[in-house]
């Protein structure tokens, strides 16, 4: 246990040092994981909480099913976000290094950057969904563990909000107008889907 716990905490210190001292993982990973743990909180108070009803505990496994499958996704986003950011910058150098070749190099980077806001705002609308979620959760949940879902939820809300800012610093250098204010529309959809969600579990917390 102490070994594992041991590569555990090293496995973060690394993260944190990379997210420190390079460019890629960005502020999209960072978010990403922390969406994660937001998720598990939630989780944490639908696995270990105990119904005395068949009703409620099918509820509860079809919530936690849904959950896992966020879980997955955000945990895939972690990794996605960093690759995206990082094709993004290499296709940058190659465009500024191979001007007589601008076509294919301007193509790549357009695709770069297309999914270096694609990929983020794909996280950002799961960690919309696992705010629906522990809007469900939390009358699923004991009195216990209700802080665990509400703090799993602000950890979620804040994910959001950062994947929505990385996203939104990309925004202007994408050449089609229509497109830019789609994704600026996006963006603004996700935020106050978000404070509503927010506030609901505020209310009912």
């Amino acid at each position: 246990m102490s070994t594992s716990s041991s590569l555990w905490h090293a496995s973060l210190a690394d993260f944190q040092h990379a997210v420190e001292t390079r460019s890629t993982p960005g502020c999209g990973t960072a978010a990403a994981l922390n969406g994660c743990l937001g998720l598990a909180l939630i989780l944490k108070g639908l696995r270990l909480h105990r119904g005395e009803s068949s009703e409620p505990d099918r509820h509860r496994r079809r919530l936690i099913a849904e959950g896992d499958a966020l879980q997955q996704a955000l945990a895939e986003a972690v990794d996605d976000d960093a690759a995206a950011f990082d094709d993004y910058l290499q296709a940058q150098r190659r465009s500024n290094d191979d001007a007589a070749e601008s076509d294919p190099c301007d193509s790549a980077l357009d695709e770069a950057r297309e999914a270096s806001i694609r990929i983020p705002l794909a996280a950002a609308e799961r960690c919309r969904e696992g705010l629906v979620l522990a809007l469900e959760a939390l009358p699923l949940t004991s009195s216990a563990m209700r802080s665990d879902t509400l703090a799993g939820a602000t950890m979620l809300g804040a994910a959001l909000e950062a994947l929505v800012i990385g996203a939104e610093a990309n925004l202007e250098a994408l050449p089609v107008p229509a497109t830019r204010q789609a994704m600026k529309a996006r963006c603004e959809a996700l935020r106050g889907e978000a404070e509503e969600l927010r506030r609901r579990l505020g209310s009912d917390g």
